[in-house]
């Protein structure tokens, strides 16, 4: 499978290192997928405690390729009620990519479809996630989950060259709002990579500057984001992670993260992270995160509690 080669998903884990071939020998067909579970505790501003166990996300991944030919679909079963309230549960399926990829060689490559952005140090699926929550998790009105700065997936046709020193990137929406995305990134030295992304839309501007290095059994990354909105609050944030392999199954994440939305609403979070892998297919990950807000339009944001596992195939 190619993987879209400035994602961070070429970086970090790989989701279909387990994926099964379900053709004849040789056909280049592979079936894969992950299951995610998890647990949340977060109080309420009003002193009630909100608790969530459900799964999450259900992904199951196809893949084909034949010589210069890739094609990728990824399909999502998830829930959207796991409050365990006795209510009915809100669940669905959406396709999360589909994509086909035409390799010219020499490092180039063109994509078609529903793909992922280039957009941000922190991954789209908890399989390349390094703890469970996002860094920039406040929306403006101050309700708490999900990304408020990067785009995820977006429709459209992307052109990359990729060499053992540099990648660059343009990708062309074909979406109604559309506009363009531009990516560099540098990896001409062992163990770093630094990479600065733009996103230039009809009602949004996007910037990400981020960097990792890799020192033995420790990771770390630095971001710098920026959301322009034409109409509403802008969004500005930035993080440090670092994550270390205490043994080969048990790591450590510690983050610190700000996040200003608009000239009036700030707010700082902490993230310890401990994460076990159980067996090369399962593995799982407690998270504690403290957040500080300050302005005069932030929102009091209590502390979060997750327990998260993992089953890939």
């Amino acid at each position: 499978m190619k993987k879209k080669l400035l994602s961070l998903a070429s970086l970090l884990a790989v989701l279909n290192t387990h994926a099964i071939e379900i053709g004849p020998t040789g056909s280049g067909i592979e079936l894969g997928g992950f299951v995610d579970m998890y647990y949340q505790s977060q109080d309420t501003t009003a002193g009630d405690d909100a608790d969530t166990f459900d799964v999450g996300q259900i992904e199951i991944n196809l893949d084909f390729e034949s010589g210069p030919v890739s094609v990728s679909v990824d399909y999502d079963i998830y829930s959207t009620d796991g409050n365990n309230d006795g209510d009915a549960d809100q669940s669905g399926a959406d396709l999360e990519e589909a994509i086909i990829t035409y390799d010219f060689g020499n490092g180039f490559s063109m994509t078609a479809g529903k793909m992922l952005s280039y957009l941000g140090f922190e991954a789209y699926d908890p399989t390349n996630m390094y703890q469970y929550s996002y860094a920039y998790d406040i929306k403006t009105d101050g309700t708490v989950g999900g990304q408020n700065i990067y785009d995820a997936y977006d429709d459209g046709i992307s052109l990359d060259f990729s060499n053992d020193m540099f990648s660059v990137g343009v990708f062309a929406s074909a979406e109604t709002d559309g506009g363009y995305d531009y990516a560099l990134a540098f990896t001409g030295v062992e163990n770093l990579t630094l990479k600065a992304i733009m996103a230039d839309w009809d009602t949004y501007e996007i910037t990400t500057f981020w960097g990792s290095y890799q020192l033995g059994k420790l990771l770390v990354g630095l971001e710098v984001a920026e959301k322009d909105n034409i109409t509403g609050d802008d969004v500005d944030g930035w993080l440090v992670m670092g994550n270390y392999g205490l043994t080969d199954a048990l790591g450590l994440t510690l983050r610190y993260s700000e996040q200003d939305i608009g000239e009036s609403a700030s707010y700082e979070k902490i993230t310890i992270s401990p994460s076990y892998v159980f067996t090369d297919n399962f593995s799982g990950l407690l998270e504690y995160s403290a957040y500080d807000s300050s302005g005069a339009t932030s929102v009091d944001v209590n502390d979060l509690f997750a327990v998260e596992l993992i089953y890939t195939f």
